[in-house]
Formats: C-alpha cells, sequence, structure tokens
C-alpha cells in the first residue's frame, strides 16, 4: 500500500491533499489517529496533526492501524528557501550529520528511487507551465521510519504554498504515478539542489535514491556511504559530482563505493533516456 501523508500544521500540504480529493473519487477509509482518510486503488491518503517532521515511525503505525504494508510513504509538503523561488522538488530523508529537523542523526531512511525519479519527471512534465524550477534536493532531515519514503513540495514562499494550481499540478502527478524502469544509482556531491543528479534524473535512464551534496561529505563519518547504498535498495550505480568535491574526497569516496559494489558512471556510460520525460 502507498500511503499520501498531509499535515495540519502544513498549509501546502492541505491544498495538496484538498487537490488529491477533488481530482478522483475516493472511498471513505477508517479514521487515523482521530481523522479522516481515504483510499483510492493502491493508495491511502491520510492527515496527521503534527508537522512532519516531529512524527517518527509513522510506517509502524500506519501498518498498525490499517493493517496494510507500507510499501511507499510520500510526504506532502510545503518547500521553504532563502531564496525564495518558485520551485517543485522532491528528495529521499534521512540525516546524514545532526538530527536539526527530525529523525534520528547520522541515520538514513530508506530511499524510493523509482518512486521518486518518476515523480520528478513528472513535475518537470506537468508543471513546466507553472514557471517553477523543478529539481531534487539531497538527503537531509527527518523524520525516521524504516518503510521507502519521498517528500514532495512545493515553495519556496507563502504565496507559491497557496498557489493552488501548483497542488493541482502535485495531485495528478501523484495519481498517475508509477515507477520508472532503469539502473539504480545513490547520487554524490554538489550543493544542496544538486542540479548535476536532477539533470541526470531527466535525460538519462537511471533512478536516483539518497543524493548526499558535498556539504554532507565533508561532515559525515564514511559510514554514511554505507548507508547509502543499502538504503538505496537495488543500487548498482553511483554517480560522483567531481568537480564539486577535493581530488582527496573524490579518490577516497570512490575508493569505499567500489569496495561496496558500486560501478561509478559518467554521463557518457548512460543511455538518453528523453522518452520518459517527454510521454
Amino acid at each position: 500500500m502507498r500511503f499520501l501523508v498531509a499535515s495540519e500544521a502544513d498549509e501546502a500540504s492541505l491544498s495538496q491533499r484538498d487537490e488529491l480529493l477533488d481530482l478522483e473519487s475516493w472511498k471513505d477509509e477508517d479514521p487515523f489517529g482521530g481523522r479522516p482518510a481515504w483510499r483510492l486503488r493502491d493508495l491511502i491518503l491520510l492527515t496527521i496533526p503534527e508537522p512532519h517532521l516531529d512524527r517518527d515511525h509513522l510506517d509502524r503505525d500506519l501498518e498498525s492501524g490499517f493493517q496494510e504494508p507500507a510499501d511507499l510513504v510520500v510526504y506532502l509538503s510545503k518547500h521553504r528557501s532563502e531564496s525564495g523561488r518558485p520551485s517543485l522538488t522532491v528528495h529521499p530523508i534521512g540525516n546524514p550529520g545532526a538530527a536539526e529537523f527530525g529523525g534520528q542523526p547520522q541515520t538514513l531512511v530508506p530511499s524510493a528511487p523509482r518512486w521518486m525519479t518518476a515523480a520528478l519527471r513528472s513535475l518537470r512534465l506537468a508543471g513546466g507551465h507553472l514557471g517553477y524550477e523543478v529539481t531534487f534536493e539531497a538527503t537531509h532531515h527527518g523524520p525516521y521510519l524504516t518503510s521507502p519514503t519521498f517528500y514532495i513540495e512545493q515553495g519556496s514562499t507563502e504565496r507559491e504554498w497557496r498557489d493552488r494550481e501548483a497542488s493541482r499540478v502535485i495531485g495528478r502527478v501523484l495519481l498517475g504515478l508509477s515507477p520508472i524502469d532503469g539502473p539504480i544509482a545513490i547520487g554524490i556531491g554538489g550543493g544542496h539542489y544538486i542540479p548535476r543528479h536532477t539533470d541526470l534524473a531527466l535525460r538519462r535512464r537511471i533512478a536516483f535514491g539518497h543524493l548526499l551534496a558535498t556539504y554532507a561529505m565533508t561532515s559525515s563519518s564514511p559510514e554514511l556511504l554505507d548507508q547509502a547504498v543499502e538504503r538505496t535498495e537495488g543500487a548498482t550505480l553511483a554517480y560522483v559530482h567531481r568537480k564539486a568535491l577535493a581530488k582527496p574526497e573524490v579518490r577516497a569516496i570512490e575508493k569505499r563505493l567500489d569496495s561496496l559494489g558500486l560501478r561509478i558512471v559518467r554521463e557518457a556510460d548512460l543511455p538518453s533516456d528523453r522518452g520518459d520525460e517527454t510521454s
């Protein structure tokens, strides 16, 4: 079962939930935590009262409450950034370092590479007319779960949080979402929005799971790479943004990735996949 999770503490999240309900004929489901829930095929849509970041182990509670396995958890969310740039983003979750925003320190959550990369591509296609930037974000915050999870967000200011057309685009993307085919990879290096990996995911046959920005690599233990591989199920590849890292870091990272059994690829190694972006 796939769970779509809104939060009463997040106005963009509630707008996305309401657009989802408006777009399809959902059936009432048993309440969760005293609040309504709805079912559509293999989707359950629900709302929690607290901010997403403050609710660890939600997947465990969902499985107990609905008696269904949590195959995928997607958080409906606002996005906030200092730039204020209108953005639609998706990202895996977990804390490469300290747990400043929920979850557990130095602990990653299982990613959902084929679903998350499909969401990125669909957002680019469905939301192109909005004038929003569509991008990955690096792995950077909680909460903590043990089921595959990603965030889908609209932002970056109150103006965008209240943009019902952007919320509707997210709703359409989630209702039509199916996992892409292709090899699974982890991404290393670059800034918070990891544009190199975003670009590859949109143009090449690859599905990214955990995405570790340069700042995460410079302040974390070597075991972080082990976790990123372990919690990107099916990962066989790694793409390292070499220009965003010091040469000694690149050598150390690539040596460890090789020891973990991943093939380190360059763009030229990846076949074009523009058909998935435009169809």
